[in-house]
């Protein structure tokens, strides 16, 4: 298990673990007046999802991966909950002294709101800008992405979803989140996925399948997905999008 861990980063969603707390106390959202509760309510949540990361992480080690965790409060910032600070240097430097990072979605100081939450969802896209990964893979409790919710009577498993250059489509999908997801639940997934493939014009394929499988394991080390095993996005390629992708084979 170890031994074919390879040079990747994983990062898991919260569960259950914070997305209570952080509703009861408004963190999303946030407040300019840095309110006792929003600040009694950040730690609550805060323990809640760093217990998470470190079970999460105590099993990849009993299995062999050599796995840190690393939370992002602190090193992590935003402004009206959109990012201008990324604590990349920590991920970077845990990589080439030979670790896998594990993060976590998490809360972080906000100049404006005091704080807000950043959801796995997010942080994946920003490292796939940052490292350039071969691949990004998001392991659900489901095969893949259907064409609506999966207990809906006549939810069909998508294959691949081809993605337009605007960020559209096809097919189109129906989306629906639990209602104590405070970080936007399959939506936001979808929309991480689709903007990797926008803004890596294509070059970083996603993945997504099924969570403990031999599917979710081959999607891991090969990249390779077979028709009914996932979903997979790709870059529908256009005469534009030929030619930024030649231009960039030819520098």
């Amino acid at each position: 298990c170890g031994a074919r861990a390879g040079r990747c980063i994983v990062v898991h969603g919260a569960g259950s673990f914070g997305h209570f707390q952080a509703k009861a106390h408004g963190l999303a959202s946030g407040s300019p007046t840095n309110s006792e509760s929003l600040r009694q309510g950040l730690c609550l949540t805060r323990i809640s999802v760093t217990k998470l990361n470190h079970m999460v992480t105590e099993q990849l080690v009993m299995c062999g991966v050599p796995a840190v965790g690393i939370s992002l409060f602190g090193a992590w910032r935003t402004a009206g909950r959109k990012i201008t600070q990324a604590g990349i240097a920590a991920i970077r430097d845990s990589l080439e002294a030979g670790y896998i990072p594990v993060l976590h979605g998490d809360c972080v100081l906000d100049s404006e709101q005091h704080c807000s939450i950043l959801s796995g969802d997010t942080i994946i896209e920003v490292l796939s800008r940052e490292f350039s990964p071969k691949r990004v893979v998001f392991l659900t409790d489901v095969d893949g992405i259907y064409d609506r919710p999966p207990d809906t009577p006549g939810a069909t498993l998508v294959d691949s979803i081809a993605v337009n250059a605007d960020g559209s489509i096809d097919p189109p999908v129906l989306t629906s989140a639990l209602p104590h997801d405070v970080t936007g639940g399959l939506a936001l997934k979808l929309q991480t996925a689709i903007n990797i493939v926008t803004q890596s014009n294509g070059s970083i394929p996603v993945l997504i399948c099924k969570l403990e499988s031999e599917v979710a394991k081959r999607a891991c080390l090969t990249g390779e997905l077979r028709t009914g095993e996932g979903t997979k996005l790709f870059l529908r390629q256009t005469e534009e999008t030929t030619s930024v992708i030649a231009s960039g084979w030819a520098g």
